[in-house]
């Protein structure tokens, strides 16, 4: 084939076709060449190395190389290594790694990374290992999977992996993996988290599933709503059947005690801007030698917390009857893989912040009204039942919004258990 090139350049031909090239050369060992293919694309190679002696007279060498790879069309193709060991004659250490990416022209990528470190002292040894992966496309959905490994002569050994991918959307799942060995004892263990584009964040104990934007659980709300069978209740015929219990008297929607609210909803109803804040007692609210962490910042003491719960409860008190938003009718169980329940809780709310509902026992028959309302700031919701100043029951707003809501029962300030609230989605209604 003749040469594309002027006089004095070499040509070659390759499984790229014809290329031009373009020589560089800058400082010792290191150099690199540039190729022109037929179809106008480019190929880059580099490579270097070297090697010296310090003035303590250990010695020190590197080597590295790399080809790049340009289409015409837009399209990036990388590969990279390198590595560097030093040793002063009994101890030594070496570093080496490596990376290949590509990226196209429609704007999606992937990369893959790996990298190694060793040193001895002449008897003892120890090597790390890792390495990535990743890719995203053009949409912006990612996916990435860390690895990494330790081992030295003693005979500990250790390793662990996380894996995570994100959506165009903002919602993201991560699970994290990791075991050690040593002595002939072994341990491995796994945790795995989806966080909302909010910025809300639950645990593979609740699900780790998202769907329209809601947080939802697997068997518990499935076997809750499967075994419930009392859809007629929280009617106009039920508040005849018990005169005692609360009654809206006009509802903020043309709707029923059962529908379902948004956070976009319920949050700007009451005046609660920006994003929700998720609560979920034992993980994002722990108790810690009568601290009380709220994503590793102290909210107060465990009785400070109460006092708080309790305080936002009376606040409610004083609601007149105006348009109340129904947030929906909630089973309380106390066991995660609990399927049935004989208590449920019915919850209003109005643009006051002040909430209200019925608490039903499905085995005195028994409904008691509910008083409460939600702190503005920090969306906290605390729960009363009338004629009861001792038991508070905790959640947040944003957790009233989703099909499984971790709450919290205080029994006064020295006492404290979770449960969870299932949304019942009644079947007889279009909510």
């Amino acid at each position: 084939m003749p040469a594309r090139g002027g006089a004095g350049t070499p040509s070659r031909t390759s499984g790229l076709g014809s290329t031009t090239a373009r020589s560089t050369t800058g400082g010792q060992g290191l150099q690199s060449k540039t190729f022109e293919t037929a179809r106008g694309g480019t190929v880059t190679v580099g490579g270097g190395r070297g090697s010296g002696t310090t003035a303590g007279g250990a010695t020190v060498g590197g080597a590295a190389g790399g080809v790049k790879v340009e289409t015409a069309g837009g399209n990036t193709f990388a590969r990279g290594s390198g590595a560097i060991g030093a040793t002063d004659g009994q101890s030594a250490a070496v570093a080496a790694g490596s990376r290949g990416g590509v990226q196209t022209a429609g704007g999606a990528s992937a990369v893959r990374g790996s990298g190694v470190r060793a040193a001895t002292d002449g008897t003892n040894t120890a090597v790390r290992a890792g390495g990535a992966t990743g890719v995203r496309d053009a949409a912006g959905n990612t996916a990435v999977n860390v690895r990494g490994g330790y081992a030295d002569s003693s005979g500990y050994r250790q390793g662990g992996s996380i894996t995570a991918g994100r959506n165009q959307w903002g919602y993201a799942g991560v699970n994290v993996r990791g075991g050690y060995g040593v002595g002939g004892t072994g341990r491995v263990g796994s945790a795995t988290a989806v966080r909302g584009p909010a910025g809300n964040v639950v645990t593979a104990g609740r699900g780790a599933a998202y769907a329209n934007g809601q947080f939802i659980g697997g068997r518990a709300w499935a076997g809750v709503n499967g075994a419930y069978t009392r859809w007629g209740y929280f009617s106009p015929g039920w508040y005849g059947r018990y005169p005692g219990a609360w009654w809206p008297g006009k509802w903020a929607v043309a709707a029923t005690a059962w529908a379902t609210a948004t956070w976009a909803t319920a949050g700007s109803y009451c005046g609660c801007s920006g994003d929700g804040y998720y609560y979920d007692y034992g993980e994002s609210v722990t108790y810690e030698d009568g601290t009380v962490y709220y994503e590793d910042q102290p909210a107060g003491t465990a009785e400070e917390y109460y006092e708080q719960a309790s305080q936002i409860a009376d606040s409610g008190a004083t609601a007149v009857n105006q348009e109340w938003l129904p947030l929906g009718v909630f089973a309380i169980i106390a066991e995660p893989a609990q399927t049935t329940t004989d208590r449920v809780v019915q919850l209003a709310l109005n643009k006051q912040g002040d909430i209200r509902g019925n608490f039903q026992d499905f085995l005195t028959e028994e409904v008691t009204p509910v008083i409460g309302a939600v702190d503005k700031q920090s969306q906290r919701v605390a729960l009363r039942l009338e004629g009861n100043d001792t038991v508070v029951l905790e959640t947040g707003l944003y957790n009233l919004t989703n099909d499984e809501v971790p709450a919290l029962v205080h029994f006064g300030k020295d006492r404290r258990e979770p449960r969870t609230l299932i949304r019942l989605k009644n079947p007889q209604t279009e909510e």
